[in-house]
């Protein structure tokens, strides 16, 4: 293994790194809005007051004489569990050295601030997979993304209702149904995971579908992005949530449906939906999970009286 490291880059540093990112013209991962974190986290550290609340960021960097020969950085999830790798950026087109020495202290770094997992994304048939999968990140899922349809109907009122607070039980145990054990045991084996998945969507809304007092459907809604998650158990739950995402998501969004999905993605295809890409969903876990061991029954032992 090669000795080369990342260190992680000060605020300042980081916010310097903007005007070199032309530089840094080769994006190894799905881009999750790395480009704006640089620029927030670097912001934040000048003293300037009336900024909206950045979220807890790590910035990576190798040095490469002045410039970087690569950059990455990786951002908090809600509930502090989990973090994103939301943007590894190296100056080559193909660096698999730097890929490794960035996502190996990327992890280095969240571990050493808590964090229990690290999500990553990146395409299908991606040239810089093997450094991925060198850095310990296994894909345990693939996210197919799906266009609109160009033409779109009119939908009147929709059974989803916004979810509030209350919900996120309902909506984890709504993904305990829908979602296979083995891609669960990867993702989110816990509400606390669950919370930073969703967080890694960055929808904007969220709304459930009921039947008789639990939750059928769900739908995340971002500005780029929607997903959908249901059971089965009710009939046009799944055109009901399409209607929802033509409706609301921008025209130029985009369906995202894992690969457990294909009535969804049957439906969608009849709808018009064209296919876009495919990305791998990958996770590295930094701790342990260590489940409560079972209970068991023991015979009872009969002692003798205490002598008073």
């Amino acid at each position: 293994m090669s000795d080369l490291r990342a260190e992680p880059l000060s605020p300042i540093d980081a916010a310097t790194l903007w005007p070199q990112l032309h530089r840094l013209s080769t994006e190894v991962i799905a881009t999750r809005a790395g480009e704006n974190l640089l620029v927030s986290s670097g912001l934040a550290a000048t003293g300037i007051t009336r900024l909206p609340r950045v979220p807890r960021t790590a910035v990576l960097g190798v040095k490469r004489g002045l410039g970087y020969r690569g950059v990455a950085v990786a951002r908090e999830l809600a509930g502090g569990a989990g973090w994103e790798a939301v943007s590894v950026r190296i100056a080559r087109d193909k660096d698999d050295e730097a890929v490794l020495a960035l996502l190996a202290s990327a992890c280095r770094e969240v571990a050493a601030r808590g964090g229990r997992t690290v999500y990553l994304r990146y395409a299908e048939g991606s040239p810089h997979a093997s450094p991925v999968k060198q850095a310990g990140f296994m894909a345990y899922t693939l996210e197919r993304l799906h266009a609109l349809p160009r033409a779109r109907a009119r939908h009147g009122e929709t059974p989803f209702r916004p979810a509030h607070r209350p919900d996120r039980a309902g909506i984890f145990r709504l993904y305990c149904r829908a979602v296979p054990e083995h891609i669960r045991r990867q993702e989110a084996p816990s509400q606390q995971d669950w919370r930073a998945v969703v967080d890694s969507y960055d929808c904007e809304s969220e709304w459930v579908l009921e039947q008789h007092g639990a939750l059928a459907g769900w739908c995340a809604i971002g500005e780029r992005e929607a997903r959908v998650l249901h059971d089965g158990s009710m009939e046009g739950a799944a055109s009901a949530a399409l209607d929802l995402i033509e409706s609301h998501l921008g025209r130029s969004g985009t369906l995202v449906l894992a690969e457990h999905q294909p009535d969804l993605e049957r439906i969608a295809a009849e709808r018009g939906y064209t296919e876009l890409g495919t990305r791998l969903m990958c996770a590295r876990r930094l701790a342990a999970l260590n489940p409560l061991k079972e209970v068991s029954a023991v015979s009872a032992i009969e002692t003798a009286p205490l002598p008073q």
